[in-house]
């Protein structure tokens, strides 16, 4: 497997009935160059590992087999797969979703050749919503550079295209430099750092499909986890930097948490305390919403409004607090 100019990691965890989707969809790709697929499977128990050891026997010459004899979990079993990159190019796919167009991996690095100060290339992904038979786009944006620091955090000028996505230049991942692994394997950190490294090249066309499934490690959490859980990443970021960029990421961390505008300027504007006034923030936060609060909803109703969409209303009740 010399002279692999990209590594592709497919990362898996029981996902035996989207695994064998996702491996023909790497396969299937037509480029000019030679890649290698390595398939990170944490010791799955559904028979994934069976499928991955099938078309590693089928494809010993582009497919690279690491099945983990106990789980690490997910974060974990990605970074060190990082550690063994060795190509100019590496990019990364989970194994219930998929590419959906050959051309994807020749597109991407064409255009990564071409613009040597772009750290990372990126499209829009297709979201599909399996539980309500819904599609949409991931991103509602137009074709461009986006630079680093934005000048504000809006579409125009901020976007975190899915992580199936994305193509990264390898040499400007520095793993030394990074003190918690979390930076180089969340989507969320992971954008802002290669976007510190240089520019994102977006490319305006769906070439990847993400499946909501409602039972991954993300999107089986309930809304309120799901915030905090990103709003606690872009803390670690922030703190990762020692808060060099505390002024972007306090918007991105605001607009996680749903925060007031007053306590919004407070943390951007901080000179000091930045770790105790965020903990203190995702203290109340988790004690409001995910502690002291009974977020599972008495009445829920759905209603379309439209073509594939649906307008939910909910009513919750608060445990009696103490």
């Amino acid at each position: 497997m010399k002279n692999n100019l990209v590594t592709i990691f497919l990362v898996t965890y029981n996902h035996f009935d989207t695994i064998e989707n996702s491996i023909k969809s790497v396969l299937e790709q037509v480029t000019t160059f030679s890649y290698k697929l390595v398939i990170l499977d944490d010791a799955s128990t559904d028979g994934t590992s069976d499928i991955v050891r099938k078309y590693a026997k089928d494809y010993p010459q582009k497919i690279i087999p690491i099945i983990r004899n106990h789980n690490i979990g997910e974060q974990l079993n990605f970074y060190n797969g990082l550690k063994t990159v060795d190509t100019k190019y590496y990019t990364v796919l989970e194994g219930d979703d998929y590419w959906c167009d050959k051309q994807k991996l020749q597109t991407q690095i064409e255009i990564l050749e071409q613009n040597p100060d772009c750290s990372f290339c990126a499209h829009n992904t297709l979201v599909k919503y399996l539980q309500d038979d819904i599609e949409r786009p991931y991103i509602k944006s137009k074709t461009q550079k986006y630079g680093f620091p934005p000048k504000r955090i809006t579409k125009k000028y901020y976007i975190e295209p899915h992580t199936s996505s994305r193509v990264y230049r390898t040499k400007c991942l520095n793993l030394k430099e990074i003190q918690n692994p979390i930076v180089a394997t969340y989507d969320i950190a992971t954008n802002f750092y290669f976007l510190t490294k240089g520019n994102l090249f977006y490319i305006d066309k769906i070439m990847s499909v993400y499946n909501y499934t409602e039972n991954g490690v993300y999107s089986g959490l309930n809304p309120y986890t799901q915030r905090f859980k990103s709003a606690n990443i872009i803390n670690l970021l922030n703190k990762e930097f020692n808060y060099k960029y505390n002024k972007i990421l306090s918007r991105l961390f605001s607009t996680r948490l749903n925060l007031n505008f007053c306590t919004y300027l407070k943390i951007k504007y901080l000179k000091q305390n930045f770790e105790a006034t965020y903990s203190k923030i995702l203290d109340k936060y988790k004690n409001q919403y995910l502690i002291n609060a009974d977020i599972k909803p008495i009445f829920k109703f759905k209603f379309p409004i439209g073509a594939k969409k649906w307008l939910s209303l909910e009513l919750k009740r608060e445990k009696v607090r103490g």
